[in-house]
């Protein structure tokens, strides 16, 4: 099941790693005498390090759900990019925050993880669905407000086990359970107070977008897990995802450029106000907290949790997303929105086994 994946992957990884080497290398006595010992220290720390993952998670979902407020704060800002440049400029500020690891020798992720051509595609890979979702978000943040960008995208919650089975996985009944909860507090969310209202209770362009942005980053959540399986560092793939990814922002940045100099109809000015001070503070922090520090949190997180339980945890956004709001954008939860949070909460604890019996945690 998941927990004995989750522990076989911590075996294979950092001090745990050790302690096998150390074990082959004992005699058949000692073996029989300090056997059990060392089995229940290995259980003991794969159960740590596995909550270590969850609660790292959770930070992750807090610093994600900072980005859409942020972003929206940029695109209400006196001459805003265009969402191609304001993702080129992101993705620039990103390489930035990773450079120090990129010119590291062990950058792809040293002794231990594959490195071979496998390597560069799935960087590409996953630069490639993480594309899909920020890109779309940041196209629907036009179209409607931050705070229900973030309840939509939340959509992943359900996908991705979909992608899991579909993948061979074997996902756990709790899980399905946990992820269904979860959803169901998505959309109670999504339907809360002023949001709904505002649009007239419908979908709109911007609700499309971020819920085709929910099952690119559920492939992106997915695919992320198959990679540590597969023997390849997290944080390698992230720090080089993100040059690929700057790349493709930079494609999506020339052509807005382009559109406009070229006077095609309905393009926009680039970046009219690009003095603004204000925009350059945000994009910093989008770039720093939310794209370099959650994505190797995301990543290190992702080593001991399974990518369904991820995306349960990770589905805590939308009420990180719903707070920053409320404080910068004056966007506030109405009763159904705090049902919709117990709900996505309480789907968490239970994708978590959380409720789960001693006895059948240790199975």
């Amino acid at each position: 099941d998941d927990d004995d994946d989750a522990r076989a992957m911590v075996r294979t990884r950092g001090t745990t790693r050790g302690t096998t080497r150390a074990r082959g290398t004992r005699g058949t006595a000692t073996r029989a005498v300090l056997g059990s010992g060392d089995a229940d220290e290995d259980d003991a720390a794969a159960t740590r390090a596995k909550n270590q993952g969850r609660l790292l998670l959770v930070l992750v979902a807090m610093a994600y759900g900072s980005l859409s407020v942020s972003l929206k704060l940029v695109f209400e800002s006196a001459g805003a990019p265009t969402a191609g440049v304001l993702g080129g400029v992101r993705g620039l500020m990103t390489i930035l925050c990773f450079a120090p690891m990129l010119m590291a020798k062990d950058s792809k992720g040293g002794e231990g993880f594959e490195t071979g051509a496998g390597f560069w595609r799935s960087a590409a890979e996953l630069a490639f669905w993480n594309l899909g979702n920020q890109g779309l978000c940041n196209v629907a943040l036009l179209f409607t407000d931050a705070t229900r960008v973030s309840f939509f995208t939340q959509a992943s919650i359900a996908f991705t086990p979909f992608i899991a089975s579909l993948g061979g996985d074997k996902v756990k009944s709790m899980t399905w359970l946990g992820c269904a909860l979860a959803f169901c507090g998505v959309a109670v969310l999504g339907m809360d107070g002023g949001a709904a209202a505002e649009l007239g209770g419908n979908f709109n362009l911007g609700d499309l977008l971020s819920l085709a942005g929910a099952a690119s980053y559920s492939m992106y959540v997915y695919r992320i897990g198959q990679f540590a399986k597969q023997g390849f560092s997290g944080q390698g793939l992230q720090v080089w995802k993100s040059v690929f990814l700057a790349a493709m922002y930079g494609g999506w940045m020339l052509y807005d450029v382009f559109a406009f100099t070229s006077g095609v109809p309905g393009a926009a000015v680039p970046w009219a106000g690009w003095q603004n001070l204000k925009i350059w503070v945000l994009l910093a922090f989008t770039a720093i907290v939310p794209g370099c520090l959650a994505d190797l949190g995301q990543a290190k997180g992702q080593e001991t949790v399974s990518a369904s339980e991820s995306s349960v945890l990770l589905a805590g956004e939308p009420l990180f997303a719903a707070v920053f709001g409320a404080v910068t954008l004056g966007e506030f939860l109405g009763p159904m929105g705090y049902v919709g949070g117990a709900l996505i909460v309480f789907g968490g604890l239970v994708a978590g086994d959380v409720f789960a019996s001693k006895k059948s945690l240790t199975k």
